[in-house]
């Protein structure tokens, strides 16, 4: 049986501007902490993305790579993208990627906005993120 393992990096968390104090306000490691936990609410769908992959190529594999902002007030994952020079994986994951985190919402939201870059690595083996 195959499974998939799914690795999650966070090599870039920043923090930009203050727009009120009527939201909550996270520390940088309270943000990347929460970030990290709504991202892993689409795991499941991650995985599946890879499997129509590997349905298509057995041995396709590698790194996507996504820079996307946490909108200040809303919570909203917007602006996401593939950030090309770090990024492996074939382009019908890449995609894939960027439509699975359409929608996302950190909740409740801060009142910062928040800039992030993560990296899924996508190999045959087990589903692990790290």
């Amino acid at each position: 049986m195959q499974t998939t393992k799914l690795s999650l990096f966070i090599p870039l968390f920043a923090l930009l501007g203050s727009l009120g104090c009527s939201f909550y306000a996270r520390s940088p490691a309270e943000y990347s902490e929460e970030t990290t936990k709504l991202l892993e609410t689409k795991r499941d769908e991650l995985k599946s993305c890879y499997d129509e992959v590997l349905e298509k190529n057995s041995k396709a594999k590698g790194v996507v790579a996504v820079d996307f902002l946490v909108e200040a007030k809303t919570g909203v994952i917007k602006d996401a993208t593939i950030d090309q020079s770090k990024t492996t994986a074939p382009d019908s994951l890449q995609q894939c990627v960027l439509t699975v985190l359409d929608g996302l919402k950190l909740d409740p939201p801060d009142q910062r906005e928040g800039k992030a870059s993560f990296s899924y690595n996508f190999e045959t083996g087990e589903v692990q993120t790290d």
